[in-house]
């Protein structure tokens, strides 16, 4: 039996694709492929050929195409990226911010289609539909055998478009059969925005998109009109997007000039440096930036550059440490995501992660070089050290308490979200903005709690025993009921501010301010001394 090598093939095989006819005139330009290249691409073409003539299957040619160039581009590093037209519909709409829909957030519940929330304001709120509702149907289509995605697309279309949901509804014998018109949805950015406490505002950007910029001032300028003077900034598990919305979001906290960002790669184009526009709203206030390992990118891009100007805190876990620049380029209906520099904040420092062993890195296995005491020190504008290596290392390291094995496990199987469904379900639904006000998790609460995980054998009942002589487990049992309650009658805002009660990292980084207070005063003397330097 010969070796076989499957990378190696879809290599070549996207070498051809991305190199041959139309599309390398999409990728290239005009530019003539030199005589050497030209011949490499009519070897790899012949491959192509070859395979689509004599695999002993039939295969649908765009899958080989698509796989080939992914395999090709993965030896490359971990984040050049093709896009097949799927993916790319979905990286715009995620960019601008908005789509066509209804208006709804789904999961799988026990199998079924669930509706998790209906968005405020969306024909799916102005129909009626209500968390823990089941989605049976789209357009008479049985929903039980498609995925997630292939429910959402259906439920997606042209503005204006109608779609009729086979709803099935706890409580309700019969299905209900709702039509909606589709209209466009925002795909908000900002997460979560409103007041902690007297004077402390706190804002969750879930990503960066187009219209990241815009919602931050937005958001900000909604907290200042509600008193905030200190702000704790929430980049968590913020996967990043857009240069162009970081440069945004950074300039916002940042002085006119500050550097924020460079870059540096093979080419002459790929070496840059951006500073502060000075451009829109801004805030001037004591600042906490929350991250963690899954902050990557733009995040870090964000984090690093208010770190290494002394602007704020940041507090949580090491970032991820994904510092390439992506350039995408647009062939016909698909993309390319190739990466051509890397990103280096205001000190010097490398975002980039070692990613020599693949595996180790997309496990973040091989951690953070920042870690290693051989580490790089660099130093901040008013002479405080920070490390290199790879990511953003925190100013103060909190890490995320692990959850009771037990608790997890009721989490997985969504059974506060089902509890709550249930719970709600025994009240008339004009009751609930009435039950939800001063709602706790009391002790009959508990005990339902209790009875419905033994009446549907989510756990042991030696499990249960465990968890309920633990007074964390209980309280974290307590306040995931409240949250889904909460969910389901006010909205996912006042679950959530429910929720992060037990939020170490949060909770800590109120305990900080003070220090962000000392920090900021220490910015802007350095700030007045270099514009009396400049002057």
């Amino acid at each position: 039996m010969g070796y076989h090598n499957p990378r190696w093939m879809s290599a070549v095989v996207g070498s051809a694709v991305l190199l041959c006819g139309a599309t390398a005139g999409a990728l290239w330009g005009e530019r003539t492929i030199p005589e050497k290249e030209r011949a490499t691409v009519q070897r790899a073409s012949r491959v192509v050929v070859n395979l689509l003539e004599w695999l002993p299957e039939e295969e649908e040619p765009s899958d080989i195409v698509y796989d080939g160039i992914q395999g090709m581009l993965e030896i490359l590093d971990p984040h050049s990226n093709f896009l097949d037209p799927r993916s790319f519909e979905k990286m715009r709409e995620r960019q601008e911010g908005s789509f066509f829909g209804i208006g709804i957030i789904i999961s799988r519940r026990d199998g079924k289609v669930t509706v998790i929330a209906p968005m405020a304001g969306t024909p799916a709120a102005a129909k009626g539909l209500r968390a823990g509702d089941v989605i049976a149907a789209v357009d008479g289509e049985l929903t039980e055998e498609l995925t997630l995605d292939d429910v959402v697309d259906r439920v997606r279309g042209p503005e204006g478009s109608a779609v009729k949901l086979t709803i099935e509804r706890p409580g309700l014998k019969e299905a209900l059969e709702i039509e909606i018109n589709r209209a466009r949805i925002p795909t908000n950015t900002v997460r979560f925005a409103f007041m902690l406490r007297d004077g402390v505002g706190y804002l969750r950007l879930s990503e960066f998109a187009n219209t990241s910029v815009r919602e931050v001032h937005e958001a900000l300028d909604r907290l200042a009109g509600a008193g905030m003077e200190k702000l704790i900034f929430d980049l968590r598990d913020n996967p990043g997007g857009p240069l162009d919305a970081a440069v945004g979001v950074a300039d916002t906290f940042l002085r006119k000039g500050d550097l924020i960002v460079s870059t540096r790669g093979r080419t002459e184009d790929s070496v840059a440096t951006i500073g502060a526009p000075g451009e829109g709203s801004n805030f001037y206030g004591p600042l906490i930036v929350l991250v963690n390992e899954g902050s990557a990118s733009a995040s870090e891009i964000v984090a690093g550059a208010v770190q290494d100007h002394d602007r704020g805190l940041v507090l949580g876990e090491t970032t991820w440490g994904k510092g390439l620049v992506q350039t995408v380029f647009t062939v016909r209906d698909t993309g390319l995501a190739l990466t051509t520099a890397r990103y280096y904040t205001p000190s010097g420092r490398c975002i980039q992660r070692d990613y020599e062993s693949y595996v180790d890195y997309v496990t973040h296995r091989n951690g953070n070089q920042s870690a290693d005491s051989s580490a790089a020190v660099f130093h901040t504008d008013v002479g405080r050290s920070v490390l290199g290596g790879g990511g953003i290392t925190p100013d103060i390291t909190v890490e995320t308490r692990e959850i009771p094995e037990g608790v997890a496990r009721l989490f997985g199987q969504a059974a506060f979200f089902r509890f709550a469904v249930q719970y709600l379900q025994q009240i008339p639904s004009e009751r609930h903005a009435e039950i939800a006000t001063g709602f706790e998790a009391s002790g009959e609460v508990m005990s339902k709690f209790w009875s419905f995980v033994d009446d549907t054998d989510m756990l042991a009942q030696e499990d249960v025993a465990i968890l309920q002589a633990d007074p964390w487990s209980l309280e974290t049992v307590g306040r995931a009921i409240e949250s889904e309650v909460l969910n389901a009658t006010v909205g996912l805002e006042a679950g959530y501010q429910v929720a992060i009660e037990g939020d170490d990292q949060l909770q800590t980084s109120i305990l900080h301010l003070d220090a962000a207070a000392d920090l900021l005063a220490a910015w802007q003397r350095a700030s007045a001394e270099r514009r009396a330097s400049d002057d």
